[in-house]
């Protein structure tokens, strides 16, 4: 029996699969340990694609909130619910090497978390993103750690207001996604990609990768003097 997280490494290249297509790819809090795991793993990659097997990409978490009455602690929420999520957001931000997210079918719930935590997105036209969580009684407060600083706030307003799916295109005018493919070019564009970073020199990718990571919560003049660091850093190693 497949392991519902797949790592395969090819050379500079770590493609991390979510294998529980019957399920949808919903994640368990297992899956997501082992999906951290996964990222650690590939830390000595150059690029690390994320996918997930079957028609859909992620539909959401398996996981029910507590029914009304259950008298669940905020302790034993926050160590079942928060807590897998909180060490999967961080193993993601240890990733030193550009993530790229390979969208098809639904990303929904975590899998629209997915699609915002990866550096790069490439998402299949007929694919969707959705924050349904209200419908569940559950204020996606943890997702939107995830999304505050990659799509406007009104487009997050949305988003999670409406509860409704939203197409690839519009995802991709939000920030949530980098580019759109039709799906018979999905897979083909991806490789083009990866093989087109691949060419560049890993110190200088690995420079934009910290600075993409940090500078935005700079002032902009901050920014310019922490840009003006990594260059002279990468360009006097040579």
């Amino acid at each position: 029996m497949a392991e519902p997280v797949e790592r395969e490494a090819q050379g500079a290249v770590s493609t991390i699969t979510l294998r529980r297509a019957e399920a949808g790819n919903r994640l368990t809090n297992a899956m997501a340990a082992a999906l951290g795991a996964a990222l650690d793993a590939a830390a000595q990659s150059r690029v690390i694609v994320l996918r997930g097997a079957g028609a859909d990409f992620c539909i959401g978490r398996d996981m029910q909130p507590p029914a009304p009455g259950a008298r669940v602690s905020a302790s034993e929420v926050l160590q079942t619910d928060a807590q897998p999520m909180l060490a999967l957001f961080d193993a993601f931000r240890r990733c030193r090497q550009p993530v790229v997210a390979v969208v098809q079918g639904k990303a929904w719930g975590i899998g629209t978390v997915f699609a915002a935590l990866a550096d790069v997105t490439y998402a299949a036209a007929d694919a969707t993103f959705r924050l349904g969580e209200l419908e569940r009684g559950i204020p996606p407060a943890i997702a939107l750690s995830a999304l505050i600083d990659r799509m406007p706030p009104k487009a997050v307003a949305h988003l999670v207001y409406s509860a409704e799916p939203i197409a690839a295109a519009a995802a991709m005018a939000a920030g949530l996604v980098s580019r759109v493919v039709e799906p018979a070019g999905l897979a083909d564009a991806v490789e083009g990609f990866v093989a087109r970073l691949l060419t560049f020199a890993p110190e200088t990718v690995a420079a934009v990768k910290q600075y993409l990571a940090t500078a935005p919560r700079f002032a902009e003049a901050q920014a310019a003097l922490y840009g003006s660091s990594l260059l002279a850093n990468v360009l006097s190693s040579r």
